[in-house]
């Protein structure tokens, strides 16, 4: 039997309501590809707010510049001190307020990291909403559409990965050491399906089944261009050529 490599019930990592989907059955897709989209019309304007949060320095350049004009007050105050023209009383309120100003400018700067990293926690809990394929492959079955509510252990969709194509193998008990791990074998599908196909042996059970005195073994069967399909009786010849 040809059957696909995988089969993957595709499904969100959260439940909610099915805003757009993106695929129909039989279309192809890759891994990491949108496949639907669940409602986040609040998640999207909550990370619109922490991007503007984030991005405003405004606080940070006027503790800045309200600093640098202080530590170049400081410095003329302490000429001046040096000259016996001010008293230190002056020079100590001068450099209360710079370090009270090196406190805000740093308050602002931490402000500005935590934002950032809401925002970044905001886009992830956004991301959540989005789901993707976890293969390339082919969409065999659609479960829900627009408007829906996917529950949290719900499948959106079936996906198959028809490249490669596993082909499982019987033969009776007394061929078992006749076939070895990556032996090259020859696939030829049952009719209407033309042609014969190299496949690489990629496993072999160790358990006989008593009742058939047969054991099964797996053979990988490229399909680039997927041209052969799955779900398929074949015929598999061993012994052939490398």
């Amino acid at each position: 039997m040809i059957d696909p490599s995988e089969t993957v019930d595709v499904a969100g990592p959260t439940g909610g309501v099915v805003s757009e989907v993106f695929f129909e059955p039989g279309e192809q897709v890759e891994k990491g590809q949108v496949l639907a989209r669940l409602e986040s019309t609040i998640q999207r304007a909550t990370v619109q707010m922490l991007e503007l949060r984030a991005g405003d320095t405004s606080e940070i350049e006027a503790q800045r510049a309200q600093l640098e004009f202080l530590e170049g007050r400081l410095e003329r105050t302490q000429t001046l001190l040096d000259r016996g023209v001010v008293s230190h009383g002056v020079l100590e309120e001068i450099q209360s307020s710079v370090d009270a100003n090196r406190s805000l400018l740093a308050r602002a700067e931490l402000a500005r990291r935590v934002a950032q990293e809401e925002l970044t926690r905001a886009k992830a809990s956004l991301s959540l909403l989005e789901i993707r394929s976890p293969i390339d492959g082919v969409i065999l079955k659609r479960y829900f559409d627009n408007g829906e509510y996917l529950p949290l252990e719900g499948s959106i969709a079936t996906i198959v990965q028809l490249d490669p194509l596993e082909v499982v193998s019987f033969l009776p008990v007394r061929e078992y050491n006749s076939v070895s791990l990556g032996e090259i074998a020859q696939v030829e599908p049952a009719a209407p399906v033309d042609g014969a196909y190299p496949a690489k042996v990629s496993r072999i059970d160790r358990v006989f089944d008593v009742a058939s005195g047969t054991f099964g073994l797996q053979l990988r069967l490229d399909n680039p261009d997927l041209k052969i399909p799955a779900g398929h009786r074949c015929k598999v010849t061993f012994g052939v050529e490398n």
